[in-house]
């Protein structure tokens, strides 16, 4: 219920301000009129957690949430709380303000007689498909706790993937800003006094030296415009990289870069496997399962690979036939298993094993990619410092040879 605050006038003609709760402004008004009061004004009263939920900070609900979320809920139900009060409950554990304002929501739709999937399937944004169907698979079996959390597991599995992900990346990103931060102060503050000397000397520089000394002076003369200049540059990769053509680009250079391309590959497989098992086990059908797992995958070549592939299965094609027209983006283990899981009839049973090896060789390529990009950094380090040391050095030297 919302607390609302009212302006009516009574049988006496006189105006009466007050605050009461109601579901909505029209049921307050309804309540009023039959007490006898003429509403004239009724205004939903700001709280504290109003306040916060305007804010766009808190219009955001994680997958680490939407975990929690499936997990205290299948926890009340086990309990044998009502669907409507089990929401009632994990509505005040929720810390997001934002979240928590949609399950009371959610809630009050159910009380009044509407299924959970449907109130869910109200808030696509937050609860995706694959949600909302597995929510109505557990309603119709009657096992909705259990389905539930069976939907948290999996969540749980989604959400490690990108954790791991963001591992992975994380390192390499931290030391290439450290080096760009610290290429900017030397070519700003400390090779400028060192090049100032090279001005003395009565010689022809070397054209190593001479570049190094050019790049200092437009550091060091323009260090505001560079500094802007990479901003908007920065600034401009990171929205163009938002667009579909950025998408595309950034999407293939990933598949294709030897770093980087086997664990890509390998985190892509693992979603395609849980999600796709997930929704033949809540009994999707096939062309429907590939839709929608195609539409929640982080890559969008295997996004475009698999909508092509449920238009082939629509039309009569063996799902791994179409599978198979992509052998840059699906193994020869995941189209074999495929195979197998169609002929045993256990399709969802196989993608899950599937899921767990590749979950298990995530792990490993996470550990090694860490050892194999330690040393390419160390060689790039290495690399610019012996370039900068060569353009310093060579001026000393050639001075010394004509003395």
């Amino acid at each position: 219920m919302a607390q609302f605050t009212y302006t009516a006038k009574n049988r006496d003609g006189q105006s009466v301000t007050n605050t009461a709760e109601a579901e909505s402004r029209e049921a307050l008004g309804l309540r009023l009129r039959s007490q006898g009061l003429l509403p004239t004004l009724i205004e939903k009263k700001r709280t504290k957690r109003d306040f916060k939920s305007a804010l766009s900070f808190f219009k955001h609900v994680s997958l680490l949430e939407k975990l929690t979320f499936a997990k205290n809920l299948a926890v009340t139900l086990k309990a044998g709380l009502p669907v409507s009060r089990a929401l009632v409950v994990v509505t005040k554990q929720m810390s997001n303000p934002y979240f928590s304002s949609i399950i009371a929501d959610i809630s009050h739709n159910v009380e009044g007689g509407k299924t959970l999937s449907d109130s869910l399937a109200d808030y696509p944004k937050i609860f995706s498909p694959i949600f909302v169907n597995m929510v109505k698979v557990g309603e119709s079996s009657g096992e909705l706790d259990d389905t539930l959390e069976y939907l948290a597991k999996q969540i749980s599995r989604d959400y490690n993937l990108i954790r791991r992900t963001k591992g992975a990346l994380t390192y390499p990103a931290v030391v290439v800003f450290a080096l760009l931060v610290i290429g900017y102060l030397m070519f700003t503050f400390v090779l400028p006094k060192l090049t100032a000397s090279f001005a003395e000397f009565d010689t022809e520089l070397p054209v190593l030296t001479k570049a190094i000394i050019a790049t200092v002076d437009v550091f060091s003369n323009y260090s505001i415009i560079v500094g802007i200049a990479l901003f908007l540059l920065i600034s401009g990769f990171l929205f163009w990289r938002r667009t579909p053509s950025g998408h595309l680009v950034l999407h293939r250079l990933i598949l294709v870069v030897p770093v980087f391309k086997i664990l890509v590959k390998k985190i892509n497989l693992a979603r395609f496997t849980i999600i796709f098992s997930g929704l033949l086990k809540s009994g999707m059908p096939i062309v429907e399962a590939l839709s929608i797992t195609g539409n929640t995958m982080g890559n969008v070549y295997y996004k475009q690979a698999l909508l092509d592939a449920a238009e082939k299965v629509k039309i009569g094609v063996d799902l791994v036939a179409a599978l198979d027209r992509y052998p840059h983006l699906f193994t020869p283990m995941v189209t074999q298993m495929l195979q197998v899981g169609e002929e045993s009839g256990t399709m969802e049973n196989v993608l899950a094993e599937v899921a767990d090896f590749y979950e298990a060789e995530i792990d490993d390529t996470v550990k090694n990619l860490s050892s194999i990009i330690e040393p390419l950094l160390v060689m790039v380090i290495g690399a610019v410092v012996g370039v900068l040391a060569l353009g310093l050095i060579m001026p000393i030297y050639n001075i010394s040879q004509n003395i």
